[in-house]
This record gives C-alpha cells, structure tokens and sequence, in this order.
C-alpha cells in the first residue's frame, strides 16, 4: 500500500543498502586517492546481492563512481571516461599479460593524466559475462597484483585460492600502488578493510543465529 510505513526490521540505508540496524555508514570514512576508479557493478549483483562490497568500496573511495550494467559497450559515461584525455584507463582483472605496480613503467601514466581503473563487480561467472559484453573495456590493458592474497570472505566460498572479493581487490591495489610510489601511503584505505570485517562478522552472527533457532525448534 502507497505510503504505508515499513516496519524497522525492514527499513533500509540507501546508501550501503543494509538494513537500518545493521548499517555501515557510521563506519566508513571516505579516504582520497591518485586513481580514479570506476566500478562497473553486474546488474545482477546490484539486484540479488547483500553481501556485495562493490558499493562499500565506492562509499570508501573518495575518488571513484559505481555504474551497473552489463553491457558497457554504449554506455555514455563510460565512453566519456576513454575518450577524456586526462585519464590513462586500464581494467583490473588478472592475464598473463596483466600489468602490475612493479611492471608499470614510470612513463605509464604521463605528468598531468590520471590513473583509471575500472573494477568489474560481480560474481566470477558475471564478470566474464561483463567483459565480453563490453569490448570497449575488454580492450584495455589489464592490471592485477604482484603478490597473492587469500580472500577473508568468510561468508562466500571462493571459486578458486587467489578470487579476492571487489573491496578486497581494490584494496590490496591500493597498497602495491602506494609501495611502489603511485598512491600516497597512509592508513586512510584500512577503512577498506574495516568495513568489510564489520559486513562479514555481521552476516557471520545472522548464520549463527539461524541455526540456533534451528536447534531450538528441533529441541522443541
């Protein structure tokens, strides 16, 4: 019914999309960054997910942009972004050609242009999915990490050792760049990791309490 008030077990935030109770907004502390990334979130992801971490990771980043879609091979904005002259686009996803922080060379990105990356939210499948449908960003250059990282995604099974989840992801960039000279190092990107702990041990609590009630009922 049209204006009907939700009840607060219902009520969510619009900007991190949980639940009122369980929002992560007084967590997050925007931090700055050389790169400008660009998140390019699978529809399927904005509509099923809950776990996601493609929007904390937008909230988090004071320099970046969320655009859901699937194919992004029209799409204005993100031809925008190529065209502009004053940004030097790569693609963060893995290849035997990916470039890393240690690979990319001083001359990479000239004085006066600016880093950007576009990061594919979504599942493995979905983001496959994704870039196929896209060539104008299946065409860029790829980067990816120098070092291996374990996801701490407690709540998902990853499909293979080295999958990190899209926070996670940027993230772990965040740091290789800021070791290698391109990002300013400081403690601003822990909030990354912060809010993704906080998301994680939440979900964590939901399944515990799941399966209590489970216990009780069967004891009942």
């Amino acid at each position: 019914m049209s204006g009907e008030v939700q009840p607060a077990y219902r009520e969510y935030c619009y900007a991190c999309r949980r639940i009122r109770k369980h929002c992560l907004c007084a967590d997050i502390r925007p931090f700055p960054t050389r790169t400008r990334f660009v998140i390019l979130m699978h529809e399927e992801e904005a509509k099923k997910q809950k776990t996601g971490t493609g929007r904390l990771a937008k909230l988090c980043l004071e320099n970046s942009e969320l655009l859901v879609g699937v194919d992004f091979s029209r799409d204005e904005r993100v031809a925008a972004l190529l065209r502009d002259p004053a940004y030097v686009p790569f693609v963060l996803y893995p290849g035997p050609q990916a470039f890393n922080f240690k690979t990319l060379g001083p001359g990479a990105v000239p004085p006066g242009r600016t880093l950007l990356v576009f990061v594919i939210d979504g599942t493995w499948r979905t983001a496959r999915t994704l870039l196929n449908r896209s060539p104008n960003v299946r065409a860029l250059p790829r980067l990816s990490f120098a070092g291996s990282y374990l996801s701490q995604f407690r709540i998902k099974r990853q499909p293979q050792a080295h999958c990190v989840s899209t926070i996670e992801a940027i993230y772990h960039l965040c740091g290789e760049a800021a070791e290698a000279g391109w990002e300013r190092p400081g403690p601003g990107r822990e909030v990354l990791m912060d809010v993704f702990r906080k998301m994680v041990e939440t979900q964590l609590g939901y399944a515990r309490g799941r399966r209590r009630r489970r216990e009780d009922n069967a004891r009942r």
